[in-house]
C-alpha cells in the first residue's frame, strides 16, 4: 500500500506522539521502580529514534553506556527503528549544518528543523571540511584535503584516521573519491584518488593515471588499487553507492559514461549509458533513486525541466527508463553546475548562487530556499544512528562527544 503525502504526514505524528509518550512513561517508570526487567527496556528502546534516545543518556549511567557505547544496542535499534534521513552541508565560509529530508518537513530549511553542527578543526585556519560519503549513519570526511576523519553527526563522535600514502607524500588528494559498506565482510570502505600535480604540465590529458588507495575501517589501514582510470573520472566528484559498487561520471566519454569500482573485487570496469536524442541535454549528475543507479540531465543556460533515468536492472544497459521529468518553476540559470547536483531517494538538490534549492520528486516542484555561505560547498545524505566504530577498535575517551557537538532541543552532545 502506497500512502499519500498527507496520510504520511499523520501517521509519522502518530508515531512521534507514541515515541514522546512511550518515552515519558519509560522516564516515570523508571524513576518510580527498579524492577523493570532492562532486556524490556533495551527491546523498546530499539524502537524508539535517536532524537529520542539521546534524551536518555541523561537518566542514568548504565543508559548512558547502553544508547552511546554498546554496538549490540546499536545494530538492534538501527534494525529495528524507523531511522530518519538529513542532509549534511559543508561550505568554505565555514558552515557545517544538517537539514531534514522528511518529506512532511514544515519548510525546507526553516530554522526550527536545522542543526549547527561543528568539529573540533571546523574554524581553524583552512579548516573546510570536505565530505566523502556516508554509509548507516556514518560520514567520512577530510580536512585541509590531507587529513581523514570518521564521524557520527547524530552522536557527536569523531575519531581521526591513518595518514594515506597521499598524505605522507603531499600529492593532491581526492580528485574523486567515494565511500561504501560491505555487508558480507561488516566492512567500510574509503575510496581516494590523487595526482601530483607538480609533476603534470599544464595541458592535462585524459591518458595521465592516478594513484588510487582504498581504507578499511575493520582492518584499519590503507591500501594501494591497481588502476589505469586517470581523468576520464569528473575532477572531485563523489562517488555514488550502489550495489557494492562506487560510479562516476566518465569526463571525456559521455557514451559510455560511467567509470565504476567494485567493492568486493576491487576493480574498476565500465558501464554503458543510455541513448539520448540529441535534444540538448548533457548528463549532470549520479544518484540513487527507487534502490536504482539514476543519472540526471539538463540543459546549460536557463533550465526549466530535469530528466532522471533509472537503471532498472543493475549492470544491464537496455534497462535505462525515464523515470521523470521535473520542472523546474521560475528557472535558473545554470552554467557551472554539474558536481552541485544531488540526487537521493525523495528530492533532487540543486545549488543556485548562494541558495540551496530542493525539487520534490512527487509534488515536483521547488521546495523552498535554503541560503548557503561561501564559495566552496559539498553535500551529502545520512541516516540518524547510534553506529560508531566501537565494534572494530576500543572506543578512546577523546573520540566521545567534543565541546560544541550535536544540539537536540536543548541537549547537546
Amino acid at each position: 500500500m502506497v500512502l499519500s503525502t498527507e496520510q504520511q504526514k499523520v501517521m509519522k505524528g502518530h508515531i512521534e506522539s507514541v515515541s514522546h509518550n512511550l518515552s515519558h512513561s519509560l522516564t516515570v517508570a523508571m524513576a518510580e521502580t527498579q524492577d523493570l526487567p532492562e532486556e524490556i527496556i533495551l527491546n523498546i528502546f530499539s524502537r524508539l529514534p535517536v532524537k529520542s534516545l539521546i534524551r536518555f543518556t541523561s537518566v542514568s549511567k548504565r543508559l548512558h553506556f547502553i544508547i552511546l557505547s554498546d554496538p549490540k544496542f546499536a545494530q538492534s535499534q538501527h534494525k529495528a527503528a524507523r531511522f530518519s534521513r538529513r542532509l549534511l552541508v559543508s561550505t568554505d565560509a565555514p558552515q557545517l549544518e544538517s537539514l531534514p529530508l522528511d518529506a512532511d518537513t514544515p519548510s525546507f530549511g526553516d530554522p526550527s528543523s536545522v542543526r549547527r553542527l561543528t568539529l573540533p578543526f571546523l574554524h581553524q585556519p583552512g579548516g573546510y571540511v570536505h565530505l566523502l560519503g556516508s554509509c548507516n549513519g556514518l560520514v567520512f570526511l577530510s580536512a585541509y584535503k590531507t587529513f581523514y576523519y570518521v564521524w557520527n553527526p547524530s552522536l557527536g563522535f569523531v575519531k581521526k584516521l591513518p595518514e594515506s600514502y597521499a598524505t605522507l607524500s603531499n600529492r593532491e588528494a581526492h580528485v574523486f573519491y567515494g565511500v561504501g559498506y560491505l555487508s558480507a565482510t561488516d566492512d567500510y570502505k574509503v575510496l581516494v584518488a590523487s595526482y601530483d600535480f607538480t609533476e603534470l604540465q599544464l595541458d592535462i590529458t585524459e591518458d595521465m593515471s592516478s594513484i588510487v588507495e582504498m581504507f578499511s575501517l575493520r582492518t584499519h589501514t590503507w591500501e594501494r588499487i591497481e588502476s589505469s582510470v586517470g581523468f576520464d573520472v569528473e575532477p572531485y566528484c563523489q562517488g555514488t553507492l550502489s550495489n557494492d559498487a562506487l560510479h562516476w561520471l566518465n569526463f571525456y566519454d559521455e557514451e559510455h559514461g560511467i567509470v565504476c569500482f567494485d567493492l568486493a573485487a576491487k576493480e574498476f570496469r565500465g558501464m554503458w549509458l543510455p541513448h539520448f536524442d540529441n535534444d540538448g541535454k548533457s548528463i549532470r549528475s549520479l544518484g540513487v533513486c527507487e534502490g536504482c543507479l539514476c543519472v540526471s540531465r539538463y540543459a546549460e543556460g536557463v533550465c526549466d525541466s530535469v530528466d532522471l533515468w533509472v537503471m532498472k536492472e543493475y549492470g544491464v544497459s537496455d534497462s535505462w527508463t525515464t523515470l521523470f521529468c521535473l520542472k523546474v518553476p521560475d528557472p535558473p540559470v545554470w552554467l557551472e553546475f554539474g558536481r552541485k547536483l544531488l540526487v537521493v531517494e525523495c528530492s533532487t538538490f540543486a545549488v543556485e548562487g548562494c541558495q540551496l534549492i530542493r525539487i520534490d520528486h512527487k509534488e515536483n516542484r521547488k521546495v523552498d530556499q535554503y541560503m548557503l555561505k561561501g564559495i566552496l560547498m559539498c553535500m551529502v545524505e545520512y541516516e540518524e544512528s547510534l553506529l560508531w566504530i566501537s565494534c572494530y577498535h576500543p572506543v578512546e575517551a577523546t573520540e566521545q562527544g567534543f565541546p560544541g557537538g550535536v544540539q537536540i532541543d536543548g541537549f547537546t552532545m
